[in-house]
C-alpha cells in the first residue's frame, strides 16, 4: 500500500471514530432528558413535546392512592383534548418500584395513556416534581407552563372543585395566560436512591382525603 493510501486509510477511521464519539456524546448529553419506552426503546422529553402546544407529563406510581384515584381523570385528556396538539403521558420515577411492575399495574388497571420510565429520576429532579401524580405541561420549546395537580377536589363532586389543569390547558391552546401557572401538590413522595432500587415507601399527604 502507498503512502498516500494509507493516509486515506487513517483518515477515513478518524472520521468513523469520530462519529461514534459524537454519538455517544449525543445519548450522554446531560441538557438531554431520556425516557426509556415499554418496548425497551430510549426517548427524550424534547422528542415527545415536539409539535405539541401542550405536553403533560403526570409523575405516576403503582402504589399511590392518589396516583389511582385521578386515572379517571387523567385518561380522560385523551378524549377532551385533539392529539395533534397535546399530548399526555405518565412518568415512573420511583426507586421503589420496578418499570416491569408499574406497567404490570397500569395494564391490570385499564390505564389508558403511555407511561415511560425515568430510571435515576432525573426527570423529576429537573423538574422539580416530588411527588405522585404531579402534573407538569411543557410546551414544544421545553418551557414549563403549568406544574401542580389536576384540581383541589376533596371529594367527588365538590362543588367548590377548580379544574386547576384543564383551565391551563384550554388556556395555552388559546394563547392565554390567564390560569395559576403553579398550584399546590399533595400526594405521594417519590422516591429515590443512591445505590439501586430500595423497597417501596408509602409516604404520602392528602391522598386519602384529597
Amino acid at each position: 500500500m502507498d503512502t498516500s493510501k494509507i493516509i486515506v486509510f487513517f483518515l477515513l477511521a478518524a472520521v468513523i471514530a469520530g462519529c461514534s464519539a459524537n454519538k455517544a456524546s449525543v445519548r450522554k448529553d446531560p441538557s438531554q432528558l431520556y425516557l426509556k419506552a415499554a418496548d425497551g426503546g430510549f426517548v427524550t422529553v424534547s422528542e415527545l413535546a415536539n409539535g405539541r402546544d401542550a405536553t403533560v407529563l403526570v409523575f405516576w406510581s403503582s402504589t399511590c392512592p392518589c396516583v389511582r384515584r385521578y386515572q379517571e381523570r387523567v385518561d380522560s385528556l385523551l378524549d377532551r383534548y385533539p392529539a395533534d396538539r397535546v399530548r399526555v403521558i405518565g412518568i415512573s420515577s420511583n426507586a421503589g418500584e420496578t418499570f416491569e411492575k408499574v406497567l404490570k399495574t397500569a395494564g391490570d388497571r385499564g390505564v389508558r395513556i403511555p407511561i415511560y420510565r425515568d430510571e435515576g429520576g432525573f426527570v423529576a429532579k429537573s423538574m422539580g416534581a416530588q411527588s405522585t401524580p404531579t402534573v407538569v405541561v411543557i410546551d414544544k420549546a421545553g418551557n414549563i407552563l403549568f406544574f401542580g395537580w389536576l384540581d383541589n377536589e376533596h371529594l367527588p363532586g365538590d362543588s367548590s372543585r377548580k379544574p386547576w389543569l384543564d383551565l391551563a390547558i384550554e388556556g395555552i391552546l388559546n394563547g392565554r395566560r390567564d390560569f395559576s401557572a403553579r398550584t399546590p401538590t399533595y400526594g405521594c413522595t417519590i422516591t429515590k436512591s443512591v445505590f439501586g432500587s430500595p423497597e417501596p415507601v408509602h409516604s404520602c399527604s392528602h391522598c386519602q382525603s384529597h
